[in-house]
């Protein structure tokens, strides 16, 4: 099985001071360029960076994608708040839109100097989900790059992009939950393609289900944590409502390299979230 992979992980090596991206570029080292632009196209993701994302190879093998749960995606436009250290705090706007058989699933965000965007298309057939299109656009004052790929040809890998990595996520966790399967000593994986059609693994465990007041709404969540394969240490504590897949109620970050002593242990540790993602808004035909 498969997801998006680690995405704030950049944001922890944030300069530790409010507004660190909206330094003007003669005063920005280059580093920091790197590192704003990757942390906005992270947020967006949840996932990993546009520019800085490490290039590791992916070694998991190409599997089919397991079929989809019986709750269909419901359009909706979800607003959030994204609050990290060291950063301002960064609005986004979630969209999952229907268009005949197609479904459309993106994120784009903005603070100060730099935006960006991401959008997933896809279909589902016979229970699974099929991608048909994937496009994503980069800015760091004025200066960034576009991403764009087509519906995979016949015959090709047809894994998702992180946008309808997050709808295949949340139609797959209520059945796993029942089945008591994706636990703390058993966790699963879901591989993707990230936004320069890099495949990737996330690695999450199902830690149980709670209710959230978010949005004015009351929420059946299902709390998971996530973690990009070969990157342990960066971990996402998300909260999912299975009844709006793909809608995030909350996200927590956790770096557990904060409490990790001399020996590489955490001996029970978990640390203080370092960001943290608030709905603010959810607006949906789905009452």
């Amino acid at each position: 099985m498969t997801l998006p992979s680690s995405a704030l992980s950049l944001f922890s090596q944030a300069p530790a001071r409010r507004g660190a991206c909206t330094a003007t570029r003669a005063d920005r080292p280059s580093a920091w360029q790197r590192l704003c632009r990757a942390g906005l196209g992270a947020l967006l993701l949840l996932a990993g960076s546009a520019q800085a994302a490490s290039d590791e190879a992916a070694d998991s093998p190409d599997a089919p994608l397991a079929p989809v749960a019986s709750i269909a995606p419901v359009p909706f436009t979800a607003h959030y708040t994204l609050v990290l250290d060291g950063w301002p705090d960064v609005p986004i706007t979630q969209r999952v839109s229907q268009s005949g058989e197609l479904y459309i699933a993106s994120m784009e965000a903005s603070i100060k100097v730099a935006s960006g965007y991401e959008q997933g298309r896809f279909t589902l057939a016979e229970g699974r989900l099929l991608p048909e299109g994937y496009r994503s656009g980069y800015r760091l004052a004025g200066i960034g790059k576009d991403y764009n790929r087509e519906a995979p040809e016949a015959g090709n890998t047809r894994l998702p992009d992180r946008q309808s990595l997050l709808v295949l996520l949340s139609q797959q966790v209520d059945s796993q939950w029942s089945e008591q399967a994706c636990l703390a000593a058993t966790p699963c994986s879901l591989d993707y393609l990230d936004h320069k059609g890099r495949q990737r693994t996330l690695m999450y465990e199902i830690q149980g289900q709670e209710t959230r007041q978010a949005a004015q709404r009351t929420f059946r969540t299902l709390r998971i944590e996530a973690w990009r394969k070969h990157r342990e240490h960066k971990h996402y504590r998300i909260w999912l409502a299975p009844r709006w897949p793909g809608l995030m109620v909350g996200l927590d970050y956790l770096d557990y390299e904060d409490v990790i002593d001399k020996d590489g242990n955490r001996n029970g540790e978990v640390p203080p979230r370092s960001a943290h993602l608030t709905l603010n808004q959810l607006s949906s035909a789905r009452q």
